[in-house]
């Protein structure tokens, strides 16, 4: 009886210790989850004060990443999964990003009310035209200004697009080449319609969703037709979402009223 007495003595001091040490490790762990909760709160915090500037950082890292790890199998992959009816819906959808679409009718409705105004001899009637042409204006500058910042950044990058990928293995960086086929960083679609839908929600906020949705599908039709990759077009977004709202800021503070009564 001693013996089987002592066997289990000793079995349940043995389990009291092991029970102390994952006591003492959960704690542990705790504690550390605690410390990453209340720095992820912190960061939130910060981000949430100062969203543009950090969200400008986290697109920045997760381009490089993209770049690094995820651009060359993706796009490999729907090179040679994307086709048919898919494929001939993306062709369609992409031309919604083309930046002509945009600049053309909203450079021509702001030059359209400037003169109006200059006509216009009733002094209030001339202050609504002018204060009405910023809300085009807003809009033309709003792709107009990113799409030069993209430009440059395109150039300074010089990034091979797909097809040179597809059709000669060439991948990655080649700094401040002027030709097409190596200034896919940023994509020039996604930068406009971004831009344009963001400014289309400060104009016409009603319709937010539909804006937004046009946005996102470009973009993802960018990636989808492997014209660019997808590092490519988060970097395009983010630069005509955050050119739009910095510009829309300024406006704001200088007194312009670009919302829509609609």
């Amino acid at each position: 009886m001693s013996r089987a007495s002592d066997a289990v003595r000793t079995v349940a001091e043995a389990a009291g210790l092991a029970w102390d040490e994952a006591s003492l490790w959960a704690m542990g762990v705790w504690r550390r989850a605690a410390g990453l909760r209340e720095a992820l709160a912190a960061q939130a915090e910060r981000t949430r004060r100062s969203p543009l500037a950090w969200g400008t950082l986290y697109v920045a890292i997760f381009c490089l990443l993209s770049i690094t790890l995820i651009d060359r199998p993706l796009a490999l992959w729907l090179k040679a999964h994307v086709h048919g009816d898919v494929q001939g819906f993306f062709r369609v959808v992409t031309n919604l990003g083309r930046a002509e679409f945009y600049l053309v009718p909203a450079g021509l409705a702001w030059l359209a009310a400037v003169l109006r105004a200059r006509r216009t001899p009733d002094p209030a009637r001339r202050r609504r035209l002018r204060e009405w042409s910023w809300r085009p204006a807003f809009l033309f500058l709003a792709i107009a200004v990113s799409g030069i910042l993209g430009t440059l950044v395109k150039v300074a990058a010089g990034r091979a697009r797909p097809r040179m990928l597809f059709d000669q293995g060439i991948y990655g960086l080649h700094p401040f080449t002027h030709d097409w086929a190596m200034n896919s960083f940023p994509s020039g679609h996604s930068q406009a319609a971004w831009a344009a839908m963001t400014a289309l929600v400060v104009l016409v906020p009603r319709y937010d969703l539909l804006w937004l949705l046009i946005a996102v599908l470009v973009a993802a039709s960018r990636v989808a037709l492997t014209v660019h990759y997808l590092g490519d077009v988060v970097a395009g977004s983010w630069l005509g979402l955050s050119v739009t709202i910095l510009l829309a800021r300024m406006l704001g503070r200088r007194g312009h009223s670009i919302h829509s009564p609609l």
